[in-house]
């Protein structure tokens, strides 16, 4: 971890460099929102914040890109809602190839988000240094970027900002706090993720079942977690069962931040 961390550069005394960008990708969530405030709080460098649209992401993500929306404007940083090129949604190239998000392969993060960011950054032409929304709980997800023309900087990390502190920014800006940002049918959803999409947007639980089994490696692949289908798992809710103690194969990383 230390030799990781010895790459990234900190924010800790940052001075602006000379025609670089300092641009926020933008997650939706309580880190990166609370890592934007703390930015303009601090008068840090921030010249953009760039948000990429999957087409489904949740609709109380949403409702939140306003308040942000509104929060930037407020404070002079132009605030960007990117989408892949032909803009068809996540969902639709899922029905298309008769596939769901894979955690393994994560071609829909490289599709959705990591492309249309970077085709963001690249229209900028020069350096951009890329805030990340990672808070000091979570270290372990920080990552360099693929590419030569971003550095990535992790404030969070740099000022030992927990998750705590992020909620504690939030409120202190007079800004609700999200719920947890992703897509409707993330692969990474775990039972209570589902669970919630089951009870608050019914018609999106139904959509995702659609979406599951219209995969053409279904009962194989499953967007629900290991040992179940949504359609099951939806019958074990529908009864008001005890839930399933289901553990998601793999933790998300911060791929979907870039």
């Amino acid at each position: 971890m230390q030799d990781k961390q010895e790459k990234i550069i900190s924010t800790i005394g940052l001075q602006r460099k000379e025609n670089a960008k300092y641009v926020v990708s933008y997650g939706g969530g309580v880190n990166s929102t609370a890592l934007i405030i703390f930015l303009i709080k601090n008068k840090l460098p921030l010249d953009h914040v760039v948000f990429a649209d999957t087409g489904d992401e949740m609709p109380e993500t949403y409702d939140y890109l306003k308040h942000m929306k509104k929060f930037c404007t407020k404070h002079k940083v132009p605030f960007h809602i990117v989408k892949v090129q032909r803009g068809d949604s996540l969902s639709d190239r899922c029905f298309k190839r008769r596939v769901i998000p894979s955690q393994m392969w994560r071609w829909c993060t490289r599709d959705m988000k990591v492309h249309p960011i970077h085709s963001f950054y690249r229209s900028l032409k020069t350096h951009v240094y890329q805030y990340m929304g990672i808070d000091y709980d979570e270290i372990h997800r920080m990552k360099d970027p693929k590419v030569d023309y971003v550095t990535n900087i992790f404030p969070l990390i740099d000022y030992k900002i927990g998750r705590n502190e992020c909620v504690e920014l939030i409120k202190y800006a007079g800004l609700p706090v999200p719920v947890k940002s992703g897509c409707f049918f993330c692969p990474f959803n775990n039972v209570d993720r589902w669970a919630e999409i089951y009870e608050k947007h019914p018609d999106l639980y139904k959509f995702a079942m659609k979406i599951e089994e219209n995969g053409k490696h279904m009962p194989k692949q499953t967007l629900a977690p290991k040992g179940y289908t949504l359609r099951t798992l939806g019958k074990v809710m529908k009864k008001r069962q005890q839930l399933p103690m289901i553990q998601v194969d793999s933790p998300c990383g911060s791929e979907c931040m870039i």
